[in-house]
Order: structure tokens, then sequence, then C-alpha cells
């Protein structure tokens, strides 16, 4: 079983993810889709990173103490929230949607661009993209200044998107486009069709290498970065003299 967990409330957006990864043909694991029904509805800035990985952290806690722990999670925004606590509790491999995303991309070309919704959001994803050690292969990270929420509720949103995607890659010498949340996976083949340059959507990259490591029994590392965190004796309640 491959869960795949959405960082944010919207039960709009897990449902597209459902509907997204579920046509995808050729996988061997059954998926499972789960939202953090605390988190904020959309994860726009650092506040909302560090809340939602809260939630994250949370909803892995209770699929690993369930009676048939995933084989490997998808951690479905594309600021990768809670990857890094997410893989330090269980074995099972954590794949972020924007790291899958982008290292993908190095594959098919030299130099991607990332489109992403707010202008907030970029220095988040660029401190990502040096982590990963792949600020060489990228030519730029860039807003369409959408909303997530608006991409599914505003019907001019793909035309806003698909026009900062166009000027960004003929500007920078893009060779490919990542897109960069979640709710634009809707759109790959669309905005593939629209530029004539491979298009990569992270969540069906992540949930397909998901499958892949599974079938390999690849699990994460516990020496170092990702051991299990220290058990911690409770802090005793103070009492009033």
């Amino acid at each position: 079983m491959i869960a795949i967990i959405n960082p944010n409330a919207s039960v709009s957006m897990t449902e597209q993810l459902a509907r997204e990864c579920n046509a995808l043909s050729g996988l061997h694991h059954q998926l499972t889709f789960h939202r953090c029904a605390e988190a904020p509805a959309s994860i726009e800035g650092y506040s909302d990173g560090v809340s939602a990985a809260y939630w994250v952290a949370h909803k892995v806690r209770q699929l690993e103490s369930g009676p048939t722990p995933p084989s490997a999670y998808v951690i479905a925004c594309f600021d990768d929230t809670g990857l890094d606590g997410a893989r330090e509790l269980t074995r099972a491999p954590v794949l972020g949607i924007g790291e899958m995303a982008m290292h993908t991309a190095t594959l098919l070309c030299q130099k991607f661009c990332v489109m992403t919704t707010l202008e907030r959001s970029v220095p988040i994803l660029t401190r990502n993209l040096h982590h990963y050690g792949l600020a060489s292969r990228c030519a730029g990270i860039f807003a369409s200044k959408v909303p997530v929420l608006a991409l599914e509720q505003d019907p001019d949103s793909y035309q806003r998107v698909l026009d900062a995607a166009r000027q960004s890659l003929e500007l920078n010498n893009g060779e490919a486009l990542v897109l960069g949340c979640a709710g634009m996976g809707q759109w790959v083949r669309r905005m593939e069709a629209d530029l004539s340059i491979p298009v990569l959507d992270g969540v069906r990259i992540a949930v397909t290498f998901a499958d892949a490591m599974v079938g390999l029994g690849l699990k994460t590392s516990k020496v170092l970065s990702y051991q299990f965190p220290e058990v911690k004796a409770a802090e005793p309640t103070p009492t009033r003299g």
C-alpha cells in the first residue's frame, strides 16, 4: 500500500489527487489518499508550511501505528512539507513531489523552469532547490500569481499560468517545465501540448517512483540523518504552591 498524503485540508484537492493517481497505469500497489484535516486549506508561505508539517507527522504516526502500515508514502505538496520529519518516523520510503519532479527534470533536459503559484513560494522552493543540489540545473523559479485555491475555482487560471510559463521559458531558455503545485497536475497533458516541451507533474512521478521503490524493496536509511526520534519522558506538570 502506498499512502498519498495531502498536507492541506482541502477535500476537493485530495479528490483531484485520487482521480489523477488512480488513472495511472502499470502500478503494482494499492493507493490510499489522506488529507490533513486540521491543517491550513492551502499551503502558501512559511507559517502555513510549519502548521501543515505538524499534521503530516501526525498522519504518518497514525498510519504507522495501524494494522497494515504503508509500504511507501508520497507527500503531495510541492514545498515537500514535513518531508524530512516524516522520513524519521518510518522505514518506508517517503517521497516529496517537489524533489521527485525536479530530479526527474534533470534526466530530460539541461535546464528546467519551475512555475509556482504566489511569489511568496519562490524563496521556499529556491531553498529546497539548493538543498537537493539542483540549483545549477534550474533556469529559474517563477510565480504565476495565481493562488492555490484559485487553480480549481478561477476559470481563467489555466491561461494565466500558461502565459506566465511561456514567458518564463522563453526569457530564460528553459527546456522543460516543472509544475510547482499539486493543484496544477490536472493540466499536465494540456500544457505539454500547448508548450511543446516536457511538462512534469510531481504527483504522478512520485507515485510511480514509490511503486517502483516498493517493488525493489528499498527502505529509508536509519543511520544518522533519518534515525527514529529519541524517546523523551514527558515533563511533569508544575504544581502551584
